[in-house]
């Protein structure tokens, strides 16, 4: 092929020279056929990539068509229950719910009841008729000067950074309408975080964004200015990631730019990698005293540690220690292994952690076993995007819940996979200010608010259905899921 472009472009060349030789008047055939030959001529040489080297000009299709794979699969090629991390089924009940428009669906279910995985629940044949619920749990143990009142679902964690100023605004706006905390990811605290009056959960990592010195480790004088902030009602110190869990994170360079380098104080256009390990603390006994620090530094409010499940024994150890010492978060925040993010790393994306149901009642289990449940909250997160979603969750152990993804389905990010490389078509993940301006904060923060109320409503109709009269009737008798050819209850499967 490589032969055949050659002959074929000089042919081409010789011939165009020779048609303009006699007819001068066609010399835009040259403005045409330039380019492609620049292009062709430039795949002939380069040796980079094989297909276009040995496909000079028509590789380039080849690539373009697998760079947008994802995205011609999406708008093209899937059904609605097929898709990945999220089908189209999934999406549509989000943006339904985020436009508060018509939230029927006509001709019964497009998921097979016959495919393994599947699960539902069971109602009774005398729904509730009266059901009072504020579907709000109370956050802080016996330590805790300050407890917060928080909604059953919070947004999950999402820095201002890994996310654009609009988005973090929108959902900024969209949180205070509805009555939900922000979680201001691990990138700092930033004016956008405190626009609308939303109350926020201060998150910082192994980076310490927001509140490091200048050698990167955890500076007490800058956190507390942060942490006696009105807004800011519970303090969570990640510990690790479900997309990424023991391996840090990375903030792409092209999305550190000069402001985002002055919120989190690091180089700006450098990618920034935070280690995989805090410097605060080592140990079990060390983070517990951090924690008692960081409850004094904000005049006792609610101080939680997020994690993704990994080696259990570990897990029931340090359990085992906050129990022997007395001492303990006031919450404690799970991200399944299925957790997204905006750049993870590949191996620990597809292979790392503990998935989010297995995660839970693991930790439900231990917590119940060392007498700290009643004490210590659970929080759950990973593709929590309807409210059967939460149901689950509530049934399995968690308390509450942290949706990141379906937010920003309600912000109406399309599922391109493009949050990596600062080129997000509808301005979420992007520090374009060209592709930000996109987003309506006016807009995205009502439907963000009608996410959260219409889901939460959709809870309130699965309960009434179950016949309850309120959330702590939710039990695991009631779902059930395909496994090895046949039904069981969560009961039977998370004894």
């Amino acid at each position: 092929m490589r032969k055949a472009f050659l002959i074929i472009s000089l042919t081409i060349i010789i011939a165009v020279g020779s048609i303009i030789a006699w007819f001068p008047y066609l010399w835009w055939i040259i403005v045409v056929i330039l380019p492609f030959s620049i292009l062709g001529w430039i795949d002939y040489f380069q040796k980079d990539d094989n297909i276009q080297r040995n496909y000079p000009l028509l590789g380039r299709i080849t690539n373009f068509m697998e760079q947008q794979r994802h995205v011609l699969q999406e708008a093209l090629l899937l059904n609605r229950s097929e898709g990945m991390p999220f089908n189209w089924i999934q999406k549509e009940i989000v943006y339904k719910r985020a436009a508060d428009n018509n939230k029927s669906q006509p001709f019964g279910t497009q998921l097979s009841f016959e495919k393994l995985g599947r699960e539902w629940f069971l109602h009774s044949a005398f729904p509730s008729i009266k059901f009072q619920d504020d579907f709000r749990v109370t956050i802080g143990g016996p330590k805790c000067n300050q407890p917060y009142s928080a909604s059953i679902l919070n947004l999950g964690g999402m820095s201002y950074g890994s996310i654009s100023k609009n988005a973090t605004l929108a959902l900024n706006g969209g949180a205070k309408i509805a009555g939900f905390a922000q979680n201001t990811g691990e990138g700092g605290l930033t004016p956008y975080h405190q626009k609308y009056g939303a109350d926020l959960i201060f998150q910082f990592g192994t980076g310490y964004f927001g509140c490091r010195n200048a050698e990167g480790n955890f500076d007490a004088e800058k956190f507390t200015e942060i942490a006696q902030n009105d807004l800011v009602k519970m303090i969570e110190i990640k510990i690790s990631q479900g997309a990424k869990p023991g391996f840090g994170a990375i903030l792409p360079a092209k999305k550190n730019t000069e402001e985002i380098s002055k919120f989190r104080e690091i180089e700006a256009h450098t990618e920034i990698h935070s280690p995989a390990h805090h410097s605060a603390f080592n140990n079990s006994q060390e983070l517990i005293k951090f924690i008692d620090e960081l409850r004094e530094l904000s005049s006792g409010k609610p101080i939680g540690i997020k994690l993704c499940l990994g080696q259990q024994k570990e897990f029931e150890k340090m359990i085992k220690v906050f129990a022997e010492m007395q001492s303990y978060p006031d919450f404690i925040v799970i991200d399944g292994a299925e957790g997204g993010s905006g750049a993870a790393n590949m191996d620990s994306l597809h292979w790392g952690g503990t998935p989010l149901q297995e995660a839970l009642h693991f930790v439900n289990t231990i917590l119940i076993k060392y007498n700290l449940r009643k004490y210590i909250k659970v929080v759950a997160v990973g593709k929590i995007i309807s409210a059967f979603d939460i149901y689950k969750a509530l049934a399995l152990g968690a308390d509450a819940c942290y949706s990141a993804r379906g937010m920003m389905f309600a912000l109406g990010c399309v599922q391109s996979l493009k949050c990596n490389l600062n080129t997000c078509p509808t301005g979420i993940t992007t520090m374009d200010p060209g592709r930000i301006d996109s987003l309506s904060v006016v807009d995205k923060k009502v439907k963000v608010a009608n996410y959260h109320r219409n889901t939460i409503g959709g809870l309130k109709e699965i309960l009434v259905a179950m016949g309850l009269k309120d959330k702590n009737g939710i039990n695991k008798g009631n779902i059930f899921k395909k496994v090895e050819g046949k039904s069981k209850s969560y009961e039977e499967i998370y004894k």
